[in-house]
């Protein structure tokens, strides 16, 4: 009886760790890096916490998503109200345009091997005055 319950405790262990090891293989999510963002002339910002662009306009900016092997992986950028902000991507790979539909506010979705790996707010404001 007690060589039945420790060879089922030692099936349990390794089952375990087997788990666990392949839970923990392959890469995971590390980073979001947003760069060479550029407003309208009228404004807009972006970055890791919130986006902001005027209604009516757009921003553009490049967006790569890191692995903890520090490799870029496969991203798909969408907004959850596109009839605030619309997002479109650009000529060149990893930049995107966010286009300020009409004033409001939703969510802007970072989605990396089919998991939002980053969610931000995004703000469409009313356009101001030429500098």
């Amino acid at each position: 009886m007690t060589r039945t319950i420790l060879k089922r405790v030692c099936r349990a262990v390794v089952a375990g760790s087997l788990a666990l090891g392949l839970a923990a293989c392959g890469p995971e999510y590390d980073r979001t890096e947003i760069t060479a963002v550029t407003p309208s002339a009228l404004g807009g910002s972006m970055n890791a916490h919130s986006l902001e662009v005027p209604e009516g306009l757009i921003l553009k900016a490049h967006i790569v998503v890191w692995n903890d092997d520090n490799v870029q992986m496969p991203l798909f950028v969408r907004s959850r109200d596109p009839a605030i902000v619309e997002v479109a991507g650009v000529v060149n790979e990893r930049d995107y345009a966010f286009i300020g539909v009409r004033q409001g506010t939703t969510q802007i979705d970072f989605v990396a091997d089919g998991s939002v790996v980053l969610s931000i707010p995004a703000t469409v404001t009313a356009q101001s005055s030429p500098p």
